[in-house]
This record gives C-alpha cells, structure tokens and sequence, in this order.
C-alpha cells in the first residue's frame, strides 16, 4: 500500500504542533498563580501600595499567561469561546491597570474582585458551551472558573481586614488554581509524551 493511501488529517501539523505551547502556556499560568500565592503567604504586611502593586503584576501576568492559552488553543474566530476568553483577558489587563494609578484598598478590591470574577465566568462559559465538549480544557476550566469567581465574589467581604485580608484571600485562590493548572500541564505533557511514544 503506498503512502497516498493512507488518509492523512486535514490538520495533523496543527494538530502535533499545537500540544507542546498548549501545555507550556498552562504551566506559566500555574506558575504565575503560585509565585502570587507563596508572595501573599509571606508578606505579613504589605500595605496599600504594596497591595496594589501586587494585585497589578498578577492580574497582568494573568492576563499575559491566559491570552497565550487561548492562543494556543487556536480557536476558529468565530467560536464564542475565543471572543468570551480574550476579553476577559482584556478585563483583566484593565483590571491590572486600574489598580495601579488608584491606589487605594477600596479600589483594588473591587478592580481586582471584578477582574477575577469576569476571568472565572468566562471560563466556565467556555467549558459549558455547546462546543466544549472535545476540549483538554473542559474540566479545568470548571474548577478554575469556579475558584475565580469564588475568590472575586469574595474579595469586597474583606475590605476591612486589608491588605493583608485582601491578599490572603486572593492568594488562596491563586494558591489553589495554581495546583490544579500545574496538574493539569504534567498531564498534558505526560500524554503528548505517551502520544508520541506509540
């Protein structure tokens, strides 16, 4: 039998190119969600400012991290799901900003708390959509929406704790998404590798 025989997929170079950044682009945002977390562990007292700057850097190396899965992702434009994601990444960029040029506790909870909460609904969107039935992603986007926008209802409860309450709650969250991104990646990456091997 020759080689033209042999029915080839459409988009088997996407296909095998696309498993390597997908799960590299989830450890980073592992990765950023950990540094965040293990950061809000150990400052024992942050203050407003640095509250802020926290919140700043991690809302946009979220952002950062979150359009690179997307991308890697290569959703066609018109799905939904790329339109819903990109602009929560946008929100969180805005986020990021907006947290920077006010500072203030008030105004970083909240920025922050919607950011986070936009983040988390949009994932869950995307892994309850119609669409999201084949996607790797499914299931953690579930848990990663839910713990987003857990953490981003929560964050205006603690106003009045301050920056420590503040980065102590969202830390957590980060803490938590962070192993399950990280889990997530590992296994990826084990069945790109197993994938390959047969």
């Amino acid at each position: 039998m020759s080689e033209t025989a042999i029915p080839q997929p459409v988009n088997a170079h996407a296909t095998a190119s696309s498993g390597p950044s997908l799960w590299q682009a989830v450890l980073w945002r592992a990765l950023v969600a950990l540094a965040f977390g293990l950061v809000t562990v150990f400052w024992a007292e942050p203050g407003a400012v640095g509250l802020c700057v926290a919140f700043a850097l991690y809302l946009l190396a979220l952002a950062g991290t979150e359009f690179l899965t997307v991308r890697a992702l290569a959703l066609p434009r018109g799905d939904n799901r790329r339109l819903v994601l990109l602009g929560a990444t946008a929100l969180l960029a805005m986020g990021a900003v907006a947290v920077a040029i006010f500072v203030s506790d008030l105004y970083a909870a909240w920025f922050a708390a919607a950011a986070l909460a936009v983040l988390g609904a949009a994932e869950l969107y995307s892994a309850l959509s119609k669409s999201a039935g084949t996607s790797v992603l499914r299931s953690d986007w579930i848990i990663s929406g839910v713990l987003g926008l857990g953490t981003g209802l929560l964050l205006p409860f603690f106003i009045q704790a301050g920056p420590h309450g503040l980065l102590g709650v969202a830390g957590g969250g980060a803490l938590m998404s962070g192993a399950l991104w990280t889990l997530s990646a590992l296994t990826m990456r084990h069945d790109g590798g197993k994938a390959k091997a047969q």
